[in-house]
Parts: C-alpha cells; structure tokens; sequence
C-alpha cells in the first residue's frame, strides 16, 4: 500500500521531494542521502554519475564521461565521498567531501578537489556556500576556490537554481555564474539553465546545461 503524506499537500496540489535535493546543477550541499537511497544523474549524455547513501550522514558517488567508446579516447572518471552533518534540522548543515578523479588512458592526469559547506534553509529552499582547494597533475592550488549557491522551490514542481563559481589565478579571478530551474516529472527531475563564464576580455557566452536526476533505493 503506498503511504501519502498529507503534509506535503499545500493549495490542493502535492509537492512531492526534491529527486536532487542534495545538489544543485552539479555542487554538493550540506544535505546528505539517506542510508541506502541514490540517485543517477546524465548531463547531455555524455556525463553519467549516482551517488548512494551508505549510511545517514555518509555517502559516496562515482562518474564517468566514457570517451573510450570514441576509438579508445582517453576516459575521465571521478569518485565523490561526501559527509553531511546535520546542526539544527531544515535550518543548518554542514558538509566536507571530496571529488577524486583521474583520466584513464593519460598518464600524470589526477585532478580533484577537497571541499567544505555550510547550508542554510530546508531541502527545498536554500542557499550554500564553500570553500575548496584544487589539485591537478599533482600540483595543488595556492588560493581556494569559494562556491556560492542557492535553490528555491516556486511552485509544486518546479525550483529555481543558482550554481556560481569564483577560482583565484595568478593575478586574477575566474568567475563560473550559471542560473536555471529543475523541473519535477513524476519522480526525476530535469534541470535546465545557462552556465555563463565571465571573462577577463569582457566578452559573455552561455553555455546551456540540461541534465536529468533518476531517484532509486529507500524514500
């Protein structure tokens, strides 16, 4: 018999949960998957990855850009551990994790970063921000990149999302601002935006991103 929330019924529609609600387009936030719940997630095909709660507060994920069906292409693959510490339940929560990866077939090709959260606000309406360090063919960066996000939920299937990336370089700061939405279908959930890369030369450009969340295991 499948059980239904009354709670979650608000002006005569049901809001069901966020498939996604541990991450915005791609960055983690200071909520974590539950034991034995998972997502898989596809971004223009190409990028695949899930991620799987082991236990309440740990989780870790895996992706994979599989290039080697290109002619035996070169092949990123990355492993994402991630802790979620709840403080003060749908008000605060706290994160550390890591994204480790490499590039099969390359040699000298490690890259990665190690990261920190905080997140304020509910599962469906939050802001993020983070602070990583990043690390490259074994060379890690002298300067942290900060990572400042937020998501809104406006009507019972839809969120409004921000993704927004500042990295510091030598003599400069790079800046990554992406906005967009995700649209709840059924269970998944379709996001859909513009990554937007700000450029020392003043010129703009949009990338556009459309991915798709698949929830599986325990609700």
């Amino acid at each position: 018999m499948q059980t239904f929330d009354v709670n979650k019924v608000k002006d005569g529609k049901y809001w069901s949960d966020n498939p996604q609600s541990t991450r915005y387009f791609f960055s983690p936030n200071g909520y974590g998957l539950k034991a034995g719940e998972g997502y898989y997630q596809n971004v223009w095909i190409m990028v695949n990855s899930f991620a799987v709660g082991i236990t309440d507060v740990f989780s870790i994920g895996a992706g994979i850009v599989p290039l080697f069906l290109f002619a035996g292409s070169p092949t990123p693959v990355w492993f994402t551990p991630k802790f979620s510490i709840p403080i003060s339940k749908d008000k605060v929560n706290l994160g550390g994790g890591a994204l480790l990866g490499t590039v099969l077939g390359e040699g000298n090709t490690g890259f990665g970063i190690l990261y920190g959260i905080t997140t304020l606000g509910s599962r469906d309406n939050n802001i993020t921000a983070g602070l990583g360090y990043g690390y490259a063919g074994g060379d890690w960066a002298k300067s942290p990149m900060i990572n400042l996000n937020g998501m809104s939920r406006i009507w019972a299937r839809g969120y409004l999302i921000s993704e927004n990336y500042f990295i510091q370089t030598v003599g400069s700061t790079q800046v990554i601002l992406s906005f967009g939405g995700r649209w709840i279908i059924k269970d998944a959930g379709l996001a859909f935006g513009l990554v937007l890369p700000v450029i020392d030369t003043g010129s703009l450009f949009a990338i556009p991103w459309l991915g798709i969340t698949i929830p599986f295991g325990n609700k």
